[in-house]
């Protein structure tokens, strides 16, 4: 009995080809589309799918089981040999995103280092290869291994460089001695970490710029990670001071402003020791404490800063090395006052005049005139006040400690007013912080002086008493409203 066309095997092959194609490149079209909407690693694998396994599937089919072509022939071995790389492809995808690219942060996942998953791929690749020419094109392995062999001493002669660096980079894989977001030294070298592959690492400086490592270099272990052991580094650098600046003072200085700059730890806390004695100046080196390196340059900033008002506060000298000679009559020479640009600004302001700055020349104690950086301390809540601070350039900012804790505002003060009035009740500590808006210069005028220009400009006392009541009211609104500042 005759074998009718629905019977025989290449149409009804051709039947599934044509409808089940279609229908499946549409299933695949609308879960890209879904998967792009929301945003989904995943989509990278199901277009390799659609766009290349699929295809070549289908055209194997046809060859095969359509045209009925031998699987033997050269054209079908090529086909098989295309489905396998486009599976290859597509597994290795899907792989890759499920495993690492949809990892929860902090997981094993996405500690994997690039490299791994490199050496991972070309340890599959390789098989999956060795299995299509086993199978597929039907070639003795041991015969091409025996070739394989021969062939790479002259391929590694040849590459014996980059064999180098991948092997190195394996040694650096196991031994990881830096991660990814690391901060290393190599050489004159310093940048974070961003990306390790299998020849080199890529470092990023903090001028933005990439610098490439060759893996064999770092092997070497000439290198210096400033994140390992742990992320607590010190850093060190130096200051002259002049050989008329106390040693003790210095370092006390030294230590507080290191202590008063944000971001220097407390514990393990900053040291300073005398390193030499130079030609112009006393030499000493500074340890400070930070607990990230990426901040140190700030924080080192900060600080260099601050050691300049501090300096001028309590009237140290940093010497610099400089020789000049000068023909001069000492005889005639006027006798330098360190004050009279201050004086002569504090004759201009209305509230205290001429006799307050003639007051404050005959100031003995020469700490009389402080300078303080943005954002430092004038004196905390709770600390002595040292005299009334008469503002003479920058501004101050007021503050009280609310009952929560928080530092509430309670004013601004600019040029020619002054705080720190608690002085006229004596013994009393401040009930207030004060910080330097800017750079802030004031006038500290001791309570003897505060005393004389009381008895010497009655309207003085009125303005105290009237300041003393409106703080007063103005700390006891903060402490207790606070939501009102």
């Amino acid at each position: 009995m005759p074998i009718t066309l629905v019977e025989q095997n290449w149409f009804r092959w051709a039947i599934i080809l044509i409808l089940g194609f279609p229908l499946i490149m549409i299933l695949l079209n609308e879960i890209i589309v879904r998967l792009r909407q929301e945003e989904k690693p995943l989509v990278a694998t199901i277009v390799i799918f659609r766009n290349l396994v699929f295809p070549l599937v289908a055209l194997l089919l046809f060859l095969t089981r359509v045209l009925e072509i031998p699987e033997e022939t050269t054209t079908i071995r090529l086909v098989k040999t295309l489905v396998w790389i486009g599976m290859i492809h597509a597994i290795l995808s899907a792989f890759k995103v499920v495993i690492f690219d949809e990892a929860v942060a902090g997981s094993w996942q996405e500690r994997v280092p690039d490299l791994l998953l490199d050496l991972i791929r070309f340890f599959l690749v390789a098989c999956i290869t060795a299995v299509i020419l086993s199978t597929v094109w039907k070639i003795d392995l041991g015969a091409l291994l025996t070739a394989f062999g021969v062939g790479s001493l002259v391929i590694g002669l040849a590459l014996q460089d980059t064999l180098k660096n991948l092997f190195s980079g394996i040694l650096l894989l196991f031994e990881r001695p830096f991660a990814l977001g690391d901060w290393l030294q190599v050489g004159d070298t310093i940048g974070k970490v961003i990306k390790v592959n299998w020849r080199s690492v890529y470092l990023q400086t903090r001028d933005r710029d990439s610098v490439v490592i060759p893996n064999s270099i770092l092997a070497q272990g000439n290198f210096t990670n400033y994140n390992r052991p742990t992320p607590l580094h010190v850093e060190r650098f130096s200051f002259g001071f002049s050989y008329d600046d106390p040693p003790n003072k210095v370092i006390q200085v030294l230590t507080e402003t290191a202590l008063s700059t944000p971001g220097i730890l407390k514990e393990p806390s900053p040291w300073v020791r005398v390193e030499n004695y130079a030609d112009f100046s006393i030499t000493y080196q500074i340890g400070l404490f930070v607990d990230n390196y990426e901040t140190m340059l700030k924080i080192r900033n900060d600080f260099v800063i601050r050691i300049w008002y501090a300096a001028k506060r309590y009237h140290l000298t940093i010497p610099y090395p400089i020789q000049t000679e000068y023909h001069m009559d000492l005889a005639q020479m006027p006798k330098p006052n360190p004050t009279q640009q201050v004086t002569d600004m504090m004759r201009s302001l209305p509230n205290f005049g001429h006799l307050a700055a003639e007051r404050f020349i005959e100031e003995k104690d020469a700490s009389n005139i402080r300078y303080y950086a943005q954002g430092e301390w004038v004196f905390q809540e709770g600390e002595r006040i040292l005299g009334l601070y008469l503002i003479l350039n920058g501004h101050a900012l007021i503050l009280v400690r609310d009952n929560n804790g928080q530092n509430q505002e309670i004013a601004r003060l600019g040029q020619g007013e002054f705080f720190g009035e608690k002085i006229l009740l004596t013994g009393e500590c401040s009930d207030v912080s004060v910080m330097a808006l800017d750079d802030l210069e004031v006038g500290v005028l001791s309570p003897e002086v505060v005393a004389t220009l009381l008895e010497q400009i009655p309207r003085l006392s009125q303005e105290f008493s009237e300041l003393l009541e409106t703080r007063r009211k103005e700390v006891m609104k903060a402490k207790h409203h606070p939501q009102e500042f």
